[in-house]
């Protein structure tokens, strides 16, 4: 009966933790040391790669294709885990420079229980920016709509994706784009996936159920 106790109590933490956690795609922590792309260039688009990288705080492997296109002459850059900004992926163009970025994170099957995509600490300047969003599935592919955000944006953005597909069961893809005006600048901290609400209330439910069979258990105990 004590062993039946300590089951139940620790299925009811558990799954309270469960109900409140969601999966990280990316903190920028990886790679170790940092890594910059550089575009210096006349007038045209140019694009550069990021990636492959992988590690413990990357869903899979991630690759990030950095485009810009400029009237004139620019300078421009993007990196991620560098000093003094550590796990963050910053982005500064130059005033002639219109960026796009692309996150690319493919190569795992996870089991999703949300259509939310949430992009955490997310800021750009006084220029406005748009956002998408895809998730990759064996049935299908959700996406999110282009997102408009405004200047001076600071704090999370929280994409929905839909289009139909129902079944998350494997995702075997998550895809970001960024999209600036010209000398839009921005920096982002990390990028999850959040369980949708009815996906609260499930585990929720499970939670108390757990603390009830602990109660009866304790009481008979």
């Amino acid at each position: 009966m004590k062993h039946l106790k300590h089951m139940a109590l620790g299925s009811a933490v558990a799954l309270a933790g469960v109900a409140h956690a969601a999966i990280v795609v990316d903190d920028f922590n990886d790679p170790s040391g940092g890594v910059t792309a550089m575009i210096t260039q006349p007038p045209g688009p140019t694009t550069v790669n990021l990636g492959p990288n992988t590690g413990a705080d990357i869903l899979g492997t991630r690759n990030i294709t950095y485009s810009i296109t400029t009237g004139g002459s620019s300078v421009d850059s993007l990196s991620v885990n560098v000093a003094p900004y550590g796990s963050y992926l910053v982005e500064a163009a130059d005033n002639s420079g219109t960026p796009d970025v692309k996150l690319n994170y493919s190569g795992f099957n996870v089991s999703l229980t949300g259509n939310t995509l949430t992009l955490h600490n997310y800021g750009t300047d006084a220029n406005g920016e748009s956002v998408q969003a895809w998730f990759d599935t064996t049935g299908g592919t959700l996406s999110s709509g282009v997102v408009p955000v405004a200047g001076n944006h600071s704090g999370d953005l929280t994409l929905t994706l839909s289009n139909g597909v129902g079944d998350l069961s494997q995702v075997t893809g998550i895809r970001v784009e960024i999209m600036g005006d010209p000398g839009a600048d921005f920096s982002l901290h990390s990028i999850s996936v959040v369980p949708e609400p009815g996906a609260y209330g499930v585990l929720t439910a499970l939670g108390l159920l757990g603390t009830v069979i602990w109660r009866r258990a304790r009481a008979q105990g």
